[in-house]
């Protein structure tokens, strides 16, 4: 009889459990420092996670008291080096001031292909990490567009209005010379009825010669 034993088996035998709960382990701590709000979670089996959260919990707790000998007892567990070393520089001191509850399990409406085992959510809570630095947008705003539109209308109107001066310099340049052959035969014009009136006017002006008497010839 197991009365009293918490020892969850999975199917598995001892040696294929303990490597399956250190990679496991392993894995929720170091999506628990990924920089990527979605990728700080392990999808896994509900029986796993549950089996999980306490060895995870256990090596918080150890990161929590930062001596060599916690570094020790959690180096058995965590083989990865990175890992290990940002457990105890950012995990730990991250859980300073909570007592315990260091994960959390979020069943899924999902189920695994093939065996239909429901699958679960395991992840660190609080996890705060700061996010990558990420370069400014250059904001683009609507006004520019208008401004632009309203300076080629500017400069379009400047070309009509510079044209229609020009066109108008030239009228006036043309114009002048029309009016001054305009001038000049009509002063040719009144020359000639001047000449024509001189030379009907002496005409008019002799007085006609009175007739002679006729005298006999006997006086």
């Amino acid at each position: 009889m197991r009365h009293g034993v918490k020892t969850v088996k999975l199917g598995r035998t001892a040696s294929h459990r303990r490597s399956m709960m250190k990679n496991l382990a392993t894995s929720v701590l170091r999506q628990g420092i990924s920089p990527n709000q979605a990728d700080r979670a392990v999808v896994t089996t509900v029986e796993r996670a549950k089996a999980v959260r306490g060895l995870v919990d256990r090596l918080i707790t150890y990161a929590k008291k930062g001596d060599l000998a916690a570094r020790r007892q959690a180096a058995k567990f965590v083989d990865d080096a990175e890992v290990l070393a940002a457990l105890f520089e950012k995990i730990g001191p991250r859980y300073q001031n909570r007592q315990g509850g260091y994960t959390r399990v979020l069943k899924l409406q999902k189920h695994r292909v093939g065996d239909a085992a429901q699958l679960a959510m395991i992840e660190l809570v609080e996890n705060e990490v700061a996010p990558a630095a990420v370069p400014p947008k250059k904001e683009v705003t609507k006004k520019s567009a208008p401004k632009k539109e309203t300076a080629k209308k500017s400069t379009t109107e400047e070309e009509v209005a510079k044209k229609s001066a020009a066109e108008e310099e030239v009228t006036k340049k043309s114009t002048p010379k029309k009016e001054g052959a305009k001038k000049g035969t009509s002063v040719k014009g009144k020359a000639k009825a001047e000449k024509a009136e001189k030379e009907s006017a002496p005409e008019a002006a002799e007085p006609a010669e009175a007739p002679k008497p006729e005298t006999s010839a006997e006086g």
